[in-house]
């Protein structure tokens, strides 16, 4: 039984950008999406997101149909190289070092993003973490389809999601430390016991400024 665990968001917390971004960008690269509606709708999505205004329903439906036609596990291959070419490069030393801290007090820790969960995973797994949750996107014929699957890891989603897995695991942590950069994870901060805010916006530093919480500066 661990009476403390440890959360923490991904996308300009543990790596210096947007990792659904980056996806979309390194899908274009790759000429595997064509379309510049794509990459326009991710610009949409990160304006909305900042702006606390994100239909994410909306924006997985369309970006999502780029993949409908793509086996999971060819998708799986491009993700390796994507995440080896990408996003390693972007890990945040301190973030790699904090996660270690955990790791060696046997601290649980759990990476909770708004990304597609099988994007996060991926992520999560290089980061040598093992439990890692984002939005799970529906199958069909072996493909992801752009609906979504149970509650979306997006805002209050995002504390819905880590009590289930908590009674899941049949775990009442005494102490949620919780890491993130943006105010749509205002929720899980409240929910938390403890909050480091990690280069937050405005909005999150504000409430942090209030709030008493301790405020980091990661940087590459």
């Amino acid at each position: 039984m661990s009476q403390q665990i440890a959360v923490f968001d991904l996308d300009e917390t543990l790596i210096g950008g947007d990792s659904s971004q980056l996806w979309t960008q390194y899908l274009w690269e790759k000429s595997i999406i064509t379309d510049p509606r794509f990459i326009e709708a991710d610009q949409k999505m990160i304006a909305d997101y900042c702006a606390g205004k994100l239909d994410m329903h909306k924006y997985l439906a369309f970006s999502l149909q780029a993949l409908s036609q793509i086996s999971h596990e060819q998708i799986d291959i491009w993700l390796t190289d994507f995440v080896e070419t990408k996003i390693k490069p972007l890990f945040y030393p301190a973030a790699q070092k904090q996660l270690d801290i955990y790791r060696q007090q046997n601290i649980p820790i759990i990476i909770i993003s708004a990304t597609v969960s099988f994007v996060v995973k991926k992520i999560a797994a290089a980061f040598g973490v093992q439990t890692a949750m984002g939005i799970d996107m529906a199958m069909e014929n072996g493909c992801y389809s752009g609906d979504i699957q149970g509650v979306p890891t997006f805002r209050e989603g995002k504390v819905t999601r880590l009590q289930q897995w908590l009674a899941e695991q049949n775990l009442s942590p005494q102490h949620i430390s919780v890491y993130t950069d943006s105010i749509n994870d205002l929720p899980m901060c409240l929910f938390a016991n403890e909050v480091f805010t990690v280069n937050a916006d405005m909005q999150l530093r504000s409430e942090a400024e209030h709030r008493g919480w301790n405020q980091l500066n990661w940087v590459l």
